[in-house]
């Protein structure tokens, strides 16, 4: 049985009408934070109607394998779409009178298909543009990782050339829709005047609201639920994430001591739990870093965008947080610090672009960080002047 799907499809056809209108020729960047209905959002509701349009959509989710370079899953994206479309292909080119064709059609072997070069990519696209009389409508998901290494960055400066090309009047049109969990890293792309898509136009996507909460609790089994309001409270305390939003109403369904009077609090204390044990959870995994990379790790949360990891105040404040943790004065020279950052990319828990540029992966963890260190920053209550003990 299918899993419920929520759908936004009003919203999706605003973006997929904006992506196919000449508004957006240099590409739409949709900026929204992980886990929270980015992805069900492009697969279930967006493709389906740009396909509806007749663009021929190619998708790519860079997170899907973070052992591989950005680059090569591009790639391979759009060399396995051109496998699936062959028949149109090898029609296209035989129609034009041409017999000796490769598999990819004119003079292209798909199994050559590569970003490397921008040209042979483009004249991929070319092909399956001419040969579906088609706009095509590349959606890369999680695309702040392309620019992660040079390959990735080279990689968008290939689908540059592809737009550049297929927009002209002798094809059928490009359009790339890229999403990001984080909306400094995907701003790079944009903003950076070296970057492929200088520009192009990076919208914050509407989070899921009380449309979306009203469906899920239409999803409850049972008479007795929580309101609308308690749930709204919850999810916006979350980062309006469904994933902690469905695990505390599958709990609740198992507390048959909930009655109509106390199910908002039950939820209530279900739902924290939850949180608490998520950042329990991460909490206990920084604890068990070696203590120069929670002391990056932290001072990354604390100074956010301007994050710079090798300056002089920067490494005062590692050694400052180092010795709150190890209770030891520490010297910390930039060998350190590299080899630090590097086992927390390693770790997924802190994204780097190709120019050095660190940030954070999970927006809830710097959230529990900032929590952490207020709350390891606070004064201590002493005791002073404590009265005699009664006797």
């Amino acid at each position: 049985m299918s899993v419920p799907i929520f759908h936004r499809r009003v919203l999706a056809e605003n973006i997929a009408r904006r992506t196919l209108s000449p508004k957006g020729l240099s590409g739409i960047f949709l900026s929204a934070p992980r886990r929270t209905g980015k992805s069900t959002l492009i697969n279930e509701d967006i493709i389906p109607f740009l396909k509806k349009q007749g663009a021929e959509v190619i998708y790519v989710d860079l997170w899907s394998d973070r052992s591989r370079d950005p680059g090569d899953l591009i790639s391979e994206a759009v060399r396995e779409h051109l496998q699936r479309r062959e028949g149109a292909i090898l029609q296209w080119a035989r129609r034009g009178g041409l017999d000796k064709v490769n598999v990819a059609g004119i003079q292209l072997d798909i199994a050559k298909v590569g970003i490397g070069s921008g040209k042979t990519i483009a004249k991929a696209l070319s092909e399956l543009s001419d040969a579906t009389k088609a706009m095509i409508v590349l959606v890369i998901d999680e695309a702040q990782h392309a620019i992660t290494t040079d390959a990735g960055s080279s990689s968008l400066f290939a689908l540059k050339a592809a737009r550049d090309q297929l927009n002209g009047s002798a094809h059928h049109g490009f359009r790339l829709i890229a999403t990001g969990s984080n909306r400094d890293k995907l701003s790079l792309l944009v903003e950076g005047k070296d970057q492929a898509f200088l520009n192009a136009v990076l919208l914050d996507l509407e989070l899921l609201g009380d449309d979306y909460l009203a469906w899920e609790l239409g999803q409850c089994d049972g008479d007795v639920k929580p309101s609308l309001g308690v749930l709204s409270a919850a999810f916006t305390a979350s980062g309006h994430k469904p994933e902690s939003l469905r695990k505390a109403l599958d709990d609740l369904a198992f507390r048959f001591d909930a009655t109509s009077e106390n199910v908002d609090a039950i939820f209530q204390s279900v739902f924290d739990k939850i949180i608490a044990d998520a950042k329990q959870g991460f909490m206990r995994q920084v604890n068990g870093l070696p203590p120069l990379q929670a002391a990056v790790l932290t001072v990354m949360a604390i100074t956010g965008p301007d994050f710079a990891p090798f300056r002089p105040h920067t490494v005062a404040k590692y050694v400052e947080a180092c010795k709150r943790l190890t209770n030891t004065s520490v010297n910390i020279d930039d060998s350190a610090i590299q080899y630090a950052l590097e086992a927390l990319r390693a770790k997924a828990l802190v994204w780097n672009s190709s120019r050095g540029v660190y940030a954070i992966e999970d927006s809830q963890h710097v959230t529990w960080l900032k929590e952490d260190f207020a709350e390891d920053a606070a004064p201590q209550e002493t005791q002073h002047d404590a009265p005699p003990p009664r006797m």
